[in-house]
């Protein structure tokens, strides 16, 4: 099975699971809950690390379970990257839909590579110091997922959604006619927050070229990339975040195995 659909089929069963949630809560089932802000499974609580980081900055309390929620994202994301944002992020998957929807149409977006690392660093930071002066979590009102996943719930509970809503309809809009995945490279401050959290070691896109590798110089990875990296570059983290089409799309390759591959 190629790695694009072991991601599809994640991305899928991640959505699922956000929905089947409300409806195992309402038939009083409570073993899972939460949403993509803070969510249990059974005793383990895991939460939105900047979410998290911002109410302890602005409750200015030391709170140890909070904390050792936000452990589990943190240490995935110091292994794996940010795997989170490629193969489970909701606003990720409905983005990439957009963006083929887009593609396929022969849709001309004004900004068609939005790569910003800067910026993302900027926003996230602003967000971030903003909150003690906001006195809530500013984050709440910033997280895509977290705003589907609780929509989401909303929905099957009460048969209705809130005005956060309207951030995603703005962000679809948005990349499907302005500026091609605008929101993941530039502006989402939960990505930007876990792309801090990179080690020598975090697992990374590598182009190891050899006897048995040889890259064609066909760019197919480049083509097939939305975010507009250019992994033959080598530099492309922190927008990266790992979801492996680049790998998938280097068939045309010279040696026997792919020059590009995932690699701690």
């Amino acid at each position: 099975m190629k790695l694009r659909t072991i991601r599809r089929v994640v991305q899928l069963a991640s959505l699922a699971v956000f929905v089947v949630i409300p409806f195992l809560n309402i038939a009083g089932i409570s073993f899972v809950s939460g949403t993509l802000y803070s969510m249990a499974i059974g005793p383990v609580w895991i939460t939105d690390p900047l979410i998290g980081l911002q109410t302890i900055l602005t409750s200015l309390r030391f709170d140890a379970t909070l904390l050792l929620s936000m452990v589990i994202p943190l240490v995935i994301t110091l292994i794996a990257g940010r795997v989170f944002c490629s193969w489970i992020c909701p606003q990720n998957t409905l983005s990439e839909w957009v963006d083929q929807a887009a593609v396929k149409i022969g849709i001309k977006r004004l900004f068609p590579s939005t790569a910003q690392p800067r910026v993302r660093t900027f926003v996230t930071a602003a967000v971030l110091l903003a909150a003690p002066l906001a006195g809530f979590p500013l984050a709440t009102l910033l997280s895509a997922p977290g705003i589907i996943t609780s929509q989401t719930a909303r929905l099957i509970k009460e048969g209705a959604i809130g005005a956060e809503s309207i951030l995603i309809a703005v962000i679809l809009v948005s990349e499907f006619f302005v500026a091609r995945r605008v929101w993941c490279n530039a502006v989402c401050p939960a990505g930007g927050f876990l792309a801090f959290f990179r080690l020598p070691r975090t697992l990374r896109v590598a182009l190891i070229e050899d006897e048995k590798r040889v890259c064609g110089h066909c760019r197919a990875c480049v083509d097939v990339c939305q975010l507009g990296l250019d992994p033959l570059e080598g530099n492309i983290y922190p927008l990266c975040h790992n979801c492996g089409d680049c790998i998938n799309a280097c068939e045309n390759m010279k040696g026997e195995q792919k020059p590009l591959m995932f690699r701690w």
